[in-house]
């Protein structure tokens, strides 16, 4: 416990100590009009002279406040700050602190006039022309922040952190050509600098003067000739320029100093896409797929980026699907560009190709119904995999109930397997939830649901369904054959039927099925000399149908 007791005993001792030095330096700057030189502390130190009763007094004061301050009771030090100016109005350190409390508070106006009064009793006093620098920008003023600036770096001419300030200050006062010729200084003094002359770039860019920017750049490629990374610039530079001939002799040199350059023939290929030679932009881009510099999830963002949709997926498919696959050959493990790969394979039509790559995405994120619709349309042609396409469905039905898809295959897979119930209760389901606006599956559905109306002996649903499948698509081949075959085994409406069927063959007059359905429309008309015309074409189109030549053999007893 003694032990403690000392050891803060000696921290107080320290901290009384500290602080009086502190506040005896201070007190230098209440003096009047003595001159103090330029240094780094806030207080500049004075030869040490003999002090007055009433210089000890105010130095008391002065610690005080200075401990109130320290101590977080900013109200009390203000207070006793605004007591010593008012007492003694030439204590440029007691302005200062004011000055500096004022600004902790957002109260620039007070506190600016604080800094004022300080540098005008001390006009050597660096921390002072801070101070009203600060009070300057917090206001936004920076033309009078830039005068500041100005009078530091004429206190002190080798601080080039002042040139920057000052740089930054006309910026802000919107000079930015004093901007850089607050740079140009600087670097009379340190010679050309890379962070230097790419703010002078910029800063030329910003004020409408490219040809000053890139001489800004040139200059420092003279003063490094050996750095690639400048010639890049200067390409770019001249490409925003549309300097084509220009940018095109940089690109050249960087191929020619470093040839393995994983990134310059991106360039290129965004030179010569931009000069309107797109089989050599296509050239470029696989000469960059093929650097093994370049990893794969950076050539997947360079394919979304440097192509549009209707280029990747049409004018230049040949080439961008060929370039996925270069940029898939280093991730088969990753799902994060799965699905991208795998819908660019399904637009081509390599179906069996893009199922893995869908099933790889949905078995770490199932939430995107867009994919399992992507797979179910793959599965539906692979008929080695029906049974998956089913247990797909069923999953996606129960993440997704209101899409029509899912219910679509699973009805029409019982439809195929007789399981007539099972089909209409997917189907309605489809029906129920409803199509969108460019009635996706709503014809097919329709024409399904018939069918099953009729397996099932439900006549007037089956006509009802095919009415509104025909609503959708009048022309549907499909749905007219089925729809007059079925009225014709029932023996109904037969001129309907018939109108429906030439339609049908007139479309296509060498489809079997189509001349068969309407060969037998004319014979239960009691036309069999027209029939057996028909129903010989369809013979001779399919000669190993069974039920083809039964109907001929029929139609030819008739007569």
């Amino acid at each position: 416990m003694t032990s403690n007791l000392l050891m803060y005993m000696r921290t107080r001792i320290y901290k009384l100590v500290t602080l009086i030095i502190i506040i005896s330096v201070a007190a230098a700057s209440c003096g009047g009009n003595k001159q103090a030189a330029a240094g780094d502390s806030r207080f500049q130190r004075e030869p040490i002279r003999e002090v007055t009763q009433e210089q000890l007094e105010l130095d008391s004061r002065l610690i005080n406040a200075v401990s109130l301050q320290e101590s977080g009771r900013t109200d009390e030090a203000l207070n006793a700050y605004g007591k010593i100016v008012a007492d003694k109005p030439q204590c440029a350190a007691a302005w200062y602190e004011m000055g500096a409390l004022l600004l902790q508070r957002g109260w620039t106006d007070s506190a600016l006039a604080c800094a004022n009064r300080a540098v005008a009793l001390n006009p050597d006093n660096v921390w002072y022309h801070l101070e009203k620098a600060k009070a300057h920008e917090l206001r936004g003023e920076g033309k009078e922040m830039a005068m500041v600036y100005e009078k530091l770096v004429k206190l002190q001419p080798e601080n080039l952190d002042y040139y920057y300030e000052l740089s930054n200050a006309y910026i802000a006062a919107g000079n930015l050509t004093a901007a850089v010729e607050a740079l140009n200084r600087v670097e009379k003094k340190i010679g050309v600098t890379e962070p230097i002359s790419l703010q002078k770039q910029r800063l030329w860019e910003a004020a409408g003067k490219p040809d000053k920017a890139m001489r800004e750049i040139e200059a420092l490629a003279a003063s490094m000739p050996g750095d690639k990374r400048y010639n890049a610039i200067l390409a770019e530079l001249n490409m925003k320029q549309q300097r084509y001939a220009k940018a095109k002799e940089y690109y050249d040199r960087i191929v020619e100093a470093d040839p393995d350059d994983e990134y310059i023939h991106i360039q290129l290929a965004e030179y010569y896409k931009q000069t309107g030679q797109p089989e050599m932009a296509d050239a470029e881009m696989l000469k960059a797929f093929a650097n093994p510099k370049l990893d794969s999830q950076t050539k997947l963002r360079l394919l979304g980026s440097f192509y549009t949709t209707e280029e990747f997926y049409s004018t230049r498919s040949a080439t961008t699907f060929r370039l996925l696959d270069m940029a898939m050959a280093g991730c088969e493990d990753s799902s994060q560009f799965a699905a991208l790969y795998g819908d660019a394979l399904m637009r081509q039509q390599k179906y069996r190709e893009a199922t893995p790559w869908l099933e790889t995405v949905l078995r770490k994120d199932s939430s995107n119904y867009a994919l399992w619709e992507a797979l179910l349309i793959c599965l539906s042609e692979d008929s080695s995999r029906e049974a998956d396409m089913v247990g797909y469905a069923r999953r996606a039905e129960k993440l997704f109930p209101l899409h029509t898809l899912p219910h679509f295959i699973q009805g029409m897979n019982a439809l195929q397997h007789d399981r007539y119930k099972e089909a209409l209760e997917h189907f309605e389901a489809a029906e129920k939830w409803g199509f969108n606006k460019q009635h996706y599956l709503e014809a097919e559905t329709y024409r399904m649901m018939a069918e099953a109306y009729y397996r099932t002996g439900q006549y007037d649903r089956c006509w009802q369904a095919f009415e509104n499948s025909l609503k959708v698509e009048p022309d549907s081949w499909m749905t007219l054959n089925n729809y007059a075959y079925y009225l014709a085994e029932r023996n109904m409406h037969l001129d309907k039927a018939e109108q429906m069927s030439r339609r049908t063959i007139e479309a296509e007059p060498d489809n079997a099925n189509s001349l068969d359905t309407y060969a037998w429309i004319l014979h239960l008309q009691g036309r069999d000399a027209e029939a057996l015309e028909y129903m010989q074409r369809a013979v001779r189109l399919d000669p190993n149908s069974t039920t083809l030549r039964n109907h001929l053999q029929v139609i030819q007893s008739a007569r």
